[in-house]
């Protein structure tokens, strides 16, 4: 139920100010008032409902979304914005991941640093065979960008594990990502964990920036 109306949120069919009504939901989903009630604490923590006094609950303008939920990272890019929700996500990845490359490459563990080398590897592997669309391709992907960010030991960039986790598995199930990878995605990848191996922050910095502006320009480009 929860699922439903959050697509219905943030796919503008209820857009901001619309009255959502606890017996028509009631009706509609064949459930109780105890269980409706359930389902729209769970939008209101979310951000996407708030209720008010003598009205109910009302559909929140996004802007008190809590758009870095990966709930509300799914729901997105299941309705027309979700172009618009992917460009904002790899902006994201643009403007995080280079720091997060650098701060790795200075405080890594040394098991960190032998799992990314390994990782790009294996992601040169699975492209080079024309898997790039595979789910073994993609968590090797999520694998690698996650433990980068959990490897650059500050909590904040480790908090957004999750949400590069939404953005990439949301582009493969989108079909947007390419059976056999860029050359230079793969590149970068596997210059990216060098530098972070042999502890050069700024190599680790730049080659991040140049994947993930990779990334991006081939969701832009034709």
């Amino acid at each position: 139920m929860a699922d439903t109306l959050g697509r219905r949120v943030a796919g503008g069919e209820l857009p901001a100010g619309s009255v959502v009504n606890l017996a028509g939901l009631e009706r509609e989903f064949g459930v109780s008032r105890t269980v409706a009630r359930e389902a729209m604490r769970l939008l209101e923590s979310l951000g996407m409902l708030e209720a008010r006094r003598r009205v109910g609950l009302i559909v929140a303008d996004v802007a008190h979304w809590d758009v870095l939920s990966p709930k509300v990272i799914e729901w997105r890019l299941a309705g027309p914005g979700r172009d618009a929700q992917l460009r904002s996500l790899l902006d994201l990845r643009v403007a995080v991941e280079p720091t997060a490359a650098r701060s790795a490459a200075v405080h890594a563990t040394a098991e960190q640093r032998r799992q990314l080398m390994d990782l790009a590897h294996r992601l040169r592997s699975l492209g080079e065979q024309g898997l790039g669309q595979t789910d073994e391709y993609l968590r090797t992907d999520v694998a690698f960008h996650q433990l980068m960010l959990r490897a650059s030991g500050n909590e904040m960039l480790s908090a957004l594990d999750q949400v590069v986790e939404s953005v990439m598995v949301g582009r493969t199930r989108l079909g947007l990502s390419p059976a056999i990878p860029v050359a230079e995605v793969l590149d970068h990848h596997e210059t990216t964990a060098r530098a972070i191996e042999e502890s050069m922050p700024e190599a680790a910095e730049v080659y991040s920036r140049l994947l993930v502006a990779r990334v991006r320009a081939e969701f832009v480009l034709p």
